[in-house]
């Protein structure tokens, strides 16, 4: 008979615990996955994780699969699940999806989020199958070794905060939670408009500088900026990449400016309660 697996809470553990055992449960993973303490606390906090709803399932003391929930208001997402190598393919992923939601449904949650690699045919059937509902497939991109024409303009730096509320004020504005400006503002980048109509966030790493984000004023748009500040921040930013959270329908924008599109994807998803 085998011994049963218990839940604990996130909470019971320190950031650096957290990612060593969900790096862990990734084991063999279709992507490999790293993450350090710092970084996870960085990523995750931005993402507005709640500890005490994430979750590490044990046996005997060993954690066997970790899930991570993220939530505001009355939304959550599940932010990471993984189960260790030994115990998929038995059940446990559709037994600890659903203690995940009917613990959601029982704190007054509407609705639930997450992303699942494309290629990860096994983790895409299980959610099907709790009802969560693909709504749009996101990409990444990398600037290319060189832009395609030479735009002039000056990008002046701002707070991060003040681009998020910008982006609040527009209505019509639905992001992915990676690229949502409740996730933006509180991550360690910069910054920068054009003009006063077309922002951008930028983590500035010196080894692979990251795109978090790019807005243009509603007023503003179909007037070029997107692709002005693009090309700007190609310049500024030698290898600059992309988040993997951008809307596939925009990928010509990118393409048209000198970046290629990553070949790793995801597929969102959400259950509505």
């Amino acid at each position: 008979m085998r011994n049963m697996l218990s839940s604990q809470a996130a909470a019971n553990w320190n950031s650096h615990q957290l990612a060593q055992i969900l790096c862990h449960c990734f084991e063999g993973y279709l992507v490999p996955f790293n993450i350090d303490g710092d970084a996870f606390a960085t990523r995750f906090s931005a993402e507005d994780i709640s500890l005490n709803d994430s979750k590490i399932w044990l046996r005997d003391g060993e954690p066997k699969a970790m899930a991570i929930i993220t939530r505001r208001g009355q939304t959550s997402r599940l932010g990471a699940f993984a189960i260790r190598p030994d115990l998929r393919g038995q059940g446990y992923g559709k037994q600890f999806i659903q203690q995940l939601i009917d613990e959601a449904r029982e704190r007054g949650d509407r609705q639930m989020w997450l992303e699942v690699i494309v290629g990860n045919d096994g983790g895409l059937a299980l959610y099907k199958r709790m009802g969560f509902v693909c709504q749009q497939t996101l990409v990444g991109f990398h600037a290319t070794g060189s832009t395609l024409f030479r735009p002039t303009g000056e990008l002046l730096e701002i707070d991060p905060l003040l681009m998020a509320k910008k982006m609040m004020t527009d209505g019509r504005l639905r992001l992915p939670w990676l690229s949502a400006p409740e996730t933006l503002y509180k991550l360690p980048g910069k910054a920068y408009v054009l003009d006063d109509v077309a922002y951008a966030m930028v983590i500035p790493d010196a080894r692979q500088p990251k795109l978090r984000m790019l807005y243009v004023d509603t007023a503003a748009r179909g007037k070029g900026y997107a692709k002005k500040l693009l090309t700007l921040l190609h310049e500024r930013f030698p290898g600059l990449s992309t988040a993997g959270s951008i809307p596939e329908q925009v990928a010509p924008l990118y393409l048209s400016c000198g970046y290629r599109q990553d070949l790793v994807t995801q597929y969102e998803m959400l259950l509505k309660f």
